[in-house]
């Protein structure tokens, strides 16, 4: 189902054009949970137009309202999404949160359109809500296509993870919470990686673009000392200790990436699917990156920047090999 307000029909085509690819890309009919999957409901937002987002979260409550307020759902799940958001103002009110811009539900409290994000837990929720932030046509079409392959990756992750399970255990399992230096940080280095490389380069391959992906793979790595790359190494710290604050989430998504292309040069681009689709068998993140990746992954941190070390050159001689 695709909820619309204020984004062109030409933004909406795309935007349910790559999800059909990316449905194509990353589930099978026969062996995905698709219980976890669908619904999923598109929130196609214009950038420019807050009012637009502010009605649409109206419609998009109502709707909720009414299909996914109870506890359960008849597939054993969550299915109380009303409750658990924005939506239910018995439980929620905007400016107590310093909101004065409906919901900040597709807004931000400083009064901007919310960017693009998987924004619901669809193992409590009973749906999958894709924000998808407007992009300038024509110059910015590529923008439709890697930004919903990202997205619906998340989905992906999320729809190998069977067992009811809280917030916290899911985001350790995913490896979002629990694998940086101080335990109680969310870092992105892994869940965002994952996400950010598969946008770049599924829709390199899917348009047969290589000079693209390059390009969008060279960008944190150019080598200015304004680079993500130089920041990265000059902050003394291991990619798996940025966290969503400031400029490390910058660098979390955008170096994640080159650790997850790092990782594919080495193993091959099925061990990540191997590793997603095994994750709940292996019974902890710990042990399914020990398992598909041979070594524990803090060992890896030395390595990867050892890799980053080497002259630009050489470090894109990777992207040749795995594309």
């Amino acid at each position: 189902m695709a909820l619309h307000f204020g984004e062109s029909i030409f933004g909406i085509d795309l935007i349910k054009e790559w999800l059909c690819i990316s449905e194509s890309l990353f589930f099978d009919e026969s062996t995905s949970n698709w219980d976890l999957i669908n619904p999923v409901y598109i929130a196609a937002l214009d950038r420019n137009n807050v009012n637009s987002a502010i009605e649409l979260e109206k419609k998009y409550c109502d709707h909720i309202e009414e299909f996914h307020n109870s506890r359960t759902s008849k597939d054993g799940y969550g299915n109380n999404g009303y409750d658990n958001g924005k939506c239910n103002p018995k439980h929620y009110n905007p400016q107590n949160e310093g909101c004065d811009f409906g919901l900040c539900l597709f807004t931000e409290p400083n009064g901007r359109v919310a960017g693009s994000s998987i924004s619901s837990n669809m193992h409590s929720d009973g749906f999958n809500l894709f924000i998808s932030n407007s992009h300038d046509l024509p110059m910015h079409a590529d923008s439709y296509g890697y930004v919903t392959i990202h997205e619906m990756f998340h989905i992906y992750q999320y729809s190998n993870l069977n067992k009811a399970a809280s917030r916290d255990d899911l985001m350790k399992i995913v490896g979002k919470l629990g694998t940086g230096t101080n335990s109680a940080d969310e870092v992105p280095w892994w869940i965002e990686g994952n996400a950010v490389f598969f946008g770049y380069y599924k829709y390199a391959q899917l348009v047969d673009d290589n000079e693209w992906f390059i390009n969008k793979m060279r960008y944190p790595i150019d080598g200015s000392k304004d680079s993500l790359k130089s920041k990265y190494l000059s902050s003394g710290k291991k990619i798996n200790d940025f966290t969503w604050n400031g400029e490390e989430k910058e660098i979390g998504y955008e170096l994640g990436a080159w650790f997850i292309a790092y990782m594919i040069d080495i193993f091959g681009e099925e061990s990540i699917y191997n590793f997603w689709e095994n994750l709940e068998e292996e019974g902890s993140f710990d042990k399914a990156f020990t398992k598909y990746f041979s070594k524990e992954y803090e060992l890896y941190m030395d390595d990867f920047d050892e890799f980053l070390r080497k002259p630009d050159s050489e470090i894109l001689e990777l992207l040749d090999r795995i594309y």
